[in-house]
């Protein structure tokens, strides 16, 4: 056999070598499924024809060639790459159109904010140049020590001297203007712009020093205390109110030690604080206030004389006092109710009349205390001064409707007509009386010796 066909035997048995191998491989596959149970199903195409000798726990091999596994390479890498494309294809139209809704969104609320600012600034504007002010009247500011810009612009806002305390704060900030404020009272006109009112406030004989406020008769030392903190007189109400029912003053006004201890007192200076028209130093100390008041009561009791009928001579209040058979304490508790109860100067003697009665006698008439409207919720005026979550279960020690005498104190601070009336009362034999008032406003005293007078005179006030 020469050399060439020798080759070509070699191939064809090489070839026939090959495909009995691959047969073996065919004839001795075998298929294991297991299941839960433990079954196991052989498939076989015939075990007699396995090859024993041969290993078939390898995986198949491919016998494809090295072409067409490196075209089978080529052709995934091409797949993942044309994959990939397509990803990041949807990739960018996701983003797009993601972009597009957030800049319409970010539009949107620049449009808003663009909005907004324009329109505050619109409004401040308005507001910085006063253009919508034109009210020449004042009004009245307190600027207390401590206050910043943004606290006396809620003040000026308070007052319609302004429209924005915002911001007048920032105008304020911004141009330098913020500067601290004297403590005092102003009286700014309405219709200045922002530069004029810093301005007002910043020049100092502008600023009231001294303030002066009206006490009117029969204002009790819980309204009191309210007034002369309104007015820019006392900054802090808590000592105010200690102080008058303390022994502070005793050394100096020697009538307050005649004052009786009473653990039902509650305010021991009620009474005393003299109402009139006071000039007070803005802020100043309570003690500096008190003894003020206290200062007009002595001269108005100890010093100034009154003109009374029965008297020769014009008279001081001490001296009637020292006539009446009463203490000082207990003409100024009584000349509280004769102050809180009438309608007048003249009713006064009257009403006066009628309580002295029921003191001096009214037993006989089986008349045992003096009930008597203006002391069933002191320390408050009325009932609507009660705070609201004890109104309705509020009882006062001062109540005269089921206690005998006078109340432990005075309900109010009596003027000189009431003082005057408690000791030098009208001489009547009346036990009752009664107001009416009519829709004009005018009030009609009523006033009675007999109970069944006093109910008719209820009828025509109206009060039955």
């Amino acid at each position: 056999m020469d050399n060439m066909n020798k080759d070509n035997y070699d191939v064809v048995q090489d070839e026939a070598n090959v495909q009995r191998y691959r047969q073996r491989r065919v004839d001795g596959f075998k298929l294991n499924i297991s299941d839960s149970s433990g079954f196991t199903e052989e498939i076989s195409s015939d075990s007699t024809n396995a090859a024993p000798s041969e290993d078939t726990s390898n995986d198949i091999t491919s016998f494809s060639d090295e072409t067409t596994r490196a075209r089978i390479e080529r052709d995934s890498k091409k797949e993942l790459r044309r994959q990939r494309k397509e990803e990041k294809k949807i990739e960018r139209i996701k983003s797009g159109r993601n972009k597009k809704i957030y800049r319409f969104a970010w539009l949107s609320m620049l449009i808003i904010l663009c909005v907004v600012a324009a329109q505050y600034l619109i409004v401040g504007c308005n507001d910085f140049l006063a253009i919508t002010r034109k009210d020449k009247t004042t009004a009245t500011v307190r600027v207390e020590a401590g206050d910043d810009m943004g606290d006396i612009a809620r003040k000026l806002e308070k007052e319609n001297i302004i429209n924005d305390s915002s911001f007048f704060a920032l105008f304020a900030a911004v141009t330098s203007q913020d500067e601290p404020i004297e403590p005092g009272i102003y009286q700014i006109p309405k219709n200045l712009d922002y530069l004029g009112v810093i301005n007002y406030l910043q020049y100092t004989d502008n600023r009231q020093i001294t303030i002066t406020v009206q006490i009117t008769e029969g204002t009790n030392i819980l309204d009191l205390a309210d007034v002369l903190y309104e007015a820019g007189v006392t900054y802090d109400k808590e000592e105010f109110l200690e102080l008058c029912n303390s022994t502070r003053f005793d050394e100096d006004f020697p009538f307050l030690k005649d004052i009786e201890d009473n653990d039902e007192r509650i305010y021991r200076l009620e009474g005393y604080l003299f109402p009139d028209t006071y000039e007070f130093y803005m802020h100043e100390s309570p003690e500096i206030t008190i003894n003020r008041l206290l200062s007009n009561f002595e001269n108005k009791v100890y010093e100034t004389k009154y003109t009374v009928e029965g008297y020769k001579e014009p008279v001081t209040l001490i001296d009637l006092v020292n006539e009446s058979g009463f203490t000082l304490d207990e003409v100024v508790n009584l000349a509280s109710l004769v102050q809180a109860e009438a309608a007048d100067t003249e009713d006064m003697y009257k009403v006066s009349s009628v309580i002295n009665n029921r003191l001096s006698y009214g037993s006989q008439s089986d008349i045992h205390s003096l009930g008597l409207d203006c002391t069933a919720f002191y320390p408050y005026k009325n009932k609507d001064k009660v705070p609201q979550d004890i109104r309705d279960t509020f009882h006062s020690d001062y109540e005269t409707y089921n206690t005998n005498g006078l109340p432990p104190g005075a309900v109010c601070n009596p003027g000189a007509d009431a003082l005057l009336a408690a000791v030098v009362p009208a001489d009547t034999d009346y036990l009752y009386f009664c107001h009416g008032t009519s829709e004009d406003g005018t009030v009609t005293p009523y006033y009675a010796v007999t109970f069944s007078e006093h109910q008719n005179n209820m009828a025509q006030a109206g009060l039955s």
